[in-house]
C-alpha cells in the first residue's frame, strides 16, 4: 500500500492533495527503466522537490532519496511486495492513482516500481540505486526494492491476475540476479511482513498484500518453488498450506465494526489458536488487541495468520496439530498429515540462560554516540524496543544479519552538511521471524541454538 509516509520520520511529509506542486527536479534526466527487455516497462519519474512552501526545512520534501546502492554500503538485499490498495474512481485505476501520487512530492510516499493489473505492465518511478519510501521501515527501506502492485487486498482474487503475477515474477528474477538476492521468503517479502520502526506508530503496519496473494505459485514463477530445505525432524517448519483448496472463514468489517463474510477463496496462510482444537480461541498479540481479546477472523487482522513461505521454530505436535513459536507464544494450526508444512531449516536463536526476555527492535540503528558531529542528532533515531519481546525458552528463526546502519539524507537543493552519509555502528542486529512481521534483536543478547544442516 502505498499511501502513507516513509521516511525517518512518521510526522515530517502530509499527503497534500494539490496537483500543482512541481513533479521533479530530475525529469529531464528520467533513466531509462531497469527491467528484463521481454516487459513492457516505461519509467516515469517520482517527485523528488520541496514537498510545501516553506523551504526552511531540509526535510520537507518528497518522495525518495538519491544514493549509490549498493556502492555507498547500502546492500540490496530485499524486494518488497506491495499493493496499490486505493479504489478505482471514474477518471483514474489504481495504477494511475498510484503513478500520479508517487509523481507528487507532496505525498511523501514512492516505490521503484507499479505494476497494472489487466496486462502486467510495469512503470519504474524510482532507481534502484536510490532509497524509495515504501516499506514504513528505514532499514528496510535502505536494503530493499519495492513493487506495487495494482490492487486491493480483501479483493486481491480479482485484482491479482495471472498476467500481473508473471510480469512481477519475470522483473524480480531479473532484480535478483543483478542484486544476488536470494530467490525465497526470507528475501521477497510482502509489506505485511515488515513491522513499522518505533512502538508509538508500531500500530500502523500495513497487510498487503493480504491472504490472497498466492505466495506458492508465484514462488514458482521466480523458478523458487517452496519445497523441503531441512530434514524430516527438523525443528524449522515452513507455512506450506495447498492455496487453491485452502480456503479458511475471512471477514471484512468497516469502520463502525460490522463484519461481513467474504466468499470462500484460496488463501496463503494457516490461523493459529492458543490449543490444538478447533474450538481454541485464536492467538492474541498485544498491538492489533491491547485489551487482550483473542484474534477474529477479519482479513486485516494479522495477529492470528501464519502465511506461506515463513518459517518458525517448532514448539509441539500433537496428533494432526502442530504448534510454533510466534509473537511470544505457543501457537497452534491444524496439520493433518503436515499437509499445510514443510520441514525447513535455519539458524535458531533464544534467550541467554538466566534471561527472561530479550528486547526486540523494529529497525537495526547505530546508538547515538556513533552518529559524526557534522550529523545532528534524531531523537526518533533513539535505539528502543518495540512492545514485542523473545521469552525464555522460545526459539525463533534468523532470517539475516548485517551491521547497524542509518543513512542519513535530506533535500539535495538544502545544501546540508554530511548529506548522504551511511552512519554504520558496531552492533551486528539479527532480523528475525517473530510472528506476521520480521523484527531486528542485537546479536549480543541472544543465544544461537546448533545450526541445522
Amino acid at each position: 500500500m502505498p499511501f502513507t509516509v516513509r521516511t525517518l520520520t512518521a510526522a515530517v511529509f502530509a499527503l497534500v492533495a494539490s496537483a500543482a506542486l512541481p513533479v521533479t527536479a530530475h525529469a529531464q534526466d528520467a533513466p531509462a527503466p531497469e527491467c528484463p527487455a521481454n516487459l513492457d516497462c516505461q519509467f516515469v519519474p517520482a517527485g523528488y522537490d520541496w514537498s510545501t512552501a516553506d523551504h526552511s526545512d531540509p526535510n520537507n520534501y518528497g518522495n525518495y532519496d538519491p544514493a549509490n546502492r549498493p556502492v555507498d554500503g547500502q546492500k540490496i538485499q530485499y524486494i518488497v511486495i506491495h499493493d496499490t490498495e486505493s479504489v478505482p474512481s471514474s477518471t483514474a485505476s489504481p495504477y494511475d492513482q498510484a503513478i500520479a501520487s508517487f509523481k507528487n512530492p507532496a505525498s511523501g510516499a514512492s516505490s521503484h516500481y507499479v505494476i497494472r493489473s489487466s496486462d502486467g505492465q510495469v512503470t519504474q518511478m524510482v532507481p534502484t540505486k536510490d532509497v524509495a519510501w515504501h516499506a514504513g521501515n528505514w532499514t528496510m527501506n535502505e536494503h530493499s526494492i519495492g513493487i506495487e502492485h495494482e490492487g486491493i487486498a480483501a479483493q486481491g482474487g480479482t485484482w491479482y491476475t495471472e498476467q500481473m503475477y508473471r510480469s512481477s515474477a519475470a522483473l524480480v528474477k531479473y532484480l535478483a540476479a543483478k542484486y544476488h538476492i536470494p530467490l525465497d521468503r526470507q528475501h521477497i517479502l510482502g509489506h505485511e511482513d515488515i513491522s513499522r520502526e518505533r512502538t508509538k506508530n508500531f500500530v500502523a503496519a500495513h497487510w498487503d498484500p493480504g491472504p490472497y496473494w498466492d505466495w506458492a505459485h508465484y514462488m514458482d514463477l521466480l523458478g523458487a518453488p517452496i519445497r523441503p530445505t531441512g530434514s524430516p525432524d527438523s525443528q524449522v517448519v515452513t507455512i506450506n498450506p495447498r492455496y487453491a483448496t485452502n480456503q479458511p472463514p475471512m471477514t471484512t468489517c468497516d469502520a463502525a465494526g460490522t463484519c461481513t463474510p467474504l466468499p470462500a477463496h484460496g488463501a496463503n496462510f494457516v490461523y493459529l489458536r492458543t490449543a490444538p482444537d478447533e474450538t481454541a480461541p485464536l492467538i492474541t498479540d498485544p498491538v492489533n488487541h491491547p485489551d487482550g481479546s483473542p484474534g477474529t477472523t477479519a482479513i486485516d487482522d494479522w495477529s492470528d495468520k501464519a502465511v506461506t513461505g515463513r518459517s518458525y521454530a517448532l514448539a509441539g505436535q500433537q496428533g494432526d496439530w502442530t504448534a510454533i513459536w510466534y509473537g511470544g507464544q505457543k501457537a497452534w494450526f491444524h496439520n493433518p498429515g503436515h499437509c499445510s508444512t514443510v520441514p525447513g531449516r535455519g539458524l535458531l536463536l533464544t534467550a541467554p540462560d538466566g534471561v527472561s526476555s530479550v528486547p526486540l527492535y523494529g529497525r537495526a540503528y547505530p546508538e547515538q554516540s556513533e552518529y559524526p558531529a557534522a550529523i545532528p542528532f534524531d531523537p526518533i533515531w533513539t535505539v528502543a524496543p518495540v512492545p514485542w519481546t523473545l521469552p525464555a525458552g522460545q526459539t525463533y528463526v534468523a532470517t539475516g544479519s548485517f551491521k547497524a546502519e542509518n543513512y542519513y539524507a535530506r533535500f539535495d537543493p538544502a545544501g546540508v552538511p554530511a548529506n548522504h552519509t551511511l552512519v554504520v555502528g558496531g552492533e551486528t542486529y539479527f532480523q528475525i521471524s517473530y510472528n506476521h512481521r520480521v523484527v531486528y534483536v542485537k546479536a549480543s543478547d541472544v543465544k544461537a541454538l546448533p545450526y541445522e544442516s
